[in-house]
């Protein structure tokens, strides 16, 4: 009975000393200047990412005087801790998402939008709920989400008010008449070269062109055809091929 009673008392010393120099570390934490803070989390930070064990106590303090305290200097020491990390995060989101780019954004962008996010919407109440540093860090990354998330949204809406705006520009053009057709020279030089010989293409030129009935092209060239027979022949030739040719048909049509 005696020992147990002396066990009892010696792991409740053990416990209160382990609680007292706990409590030592915060309060020491909380009269450490933020340079020194500054300096210890950047050197915890290094072995984090180098797999060893490391004290996260002074980002979370750095974090405690930026949110709850309104610290500004322990703001900026925050963003120039933590800012190749969140880079990391949109850097990880880029590779796995590579139309990233029609976004149109920077990286840098995300970044400054993701700590913009954290420093108003994480309250002080929403800091006291936090246990300890990664609890912190991982509301910074879903803030990171979350703005690169509404780019892609807005980006994605831009894109489609696009694609709506031209659909209806397209469907708001009037087509081309054939009255307008016969008034393109691209169109007449397509004609030109679809025709084997000066005739014909003189014959659907003066026919639709100029208007001209099979009379009076043939008084108006008199040595070209021999009879109003002949500028019926030519006429008919070149309208059945021409109604035939693709290149004809998309011109026609607009393309």
């Amino acid at each position: 009975m005696k020992g147990n009673q002396i066990m009892i008392t010696q792991t409740s010393a053990l416990v209160n000393s382990v609680n007292v120099d706990l409590m030592s570390h915060e309060i020491k934490l909380q009269y450490m200047a933020v340079e020194d803070l500054a300096q210890k989390c950047a050197q915890e930070t290094d072995l984090f990412f180098t797999h060893h064990d490391y004290d996260s106590s002074y980002g979370f303090e750095l974090f405690r005087r930026a949110v709850r305290n309104k610290d500004e200097h322990a703001l900026e020491v925050v963003i120039t801790q933590y800012q190749p990390l969140v880079a990391r995060w949109v850097d990880r989101w880029m590779d796995k998402h590579p139309d990233f780019l029609l976004i149109h954004e920077e990286a840098q962008d995300f970044i400054a939008q993701a700590f913009e996010r954290f420093w108003t919407s994480f309250t002080p109440a929403k800091f006291d709920k936090s246990r300890n540093l990664a609890a912190v860090l991982r509301y910074l990354q879903m803030c990171v989400h979350g703005a690169i998330t509404d780019a892609w949204r807005k980006s994605r809406r831009i894109r489609l008010e696009q694609e709506i705006r031209d659909e209806e520009k397209e469907f708001a053009q009037p087509e081309s008449t054939p009255d307008d057709l016969l008034q393109n020279d691209e169109f007449w030089q397509l004609i030109k070269k679809k025709s084997k010989d000066p005739k014909e293409y003189t014959v659907v030129y003066t026919s639709f062109g100029l208007a001209l009935s099979p009379r009076e092209i043939l008084a108006e060239y008199p040595g070209l055809f021999r009879d109003i027979k002949e500028i019926y022949q030519y006429k008919a030739n070149l309208l059945d091929r021409l109604e035939r040719d693709d290149e004809i048909r998309d011109f026609a049509r607009g393309r």
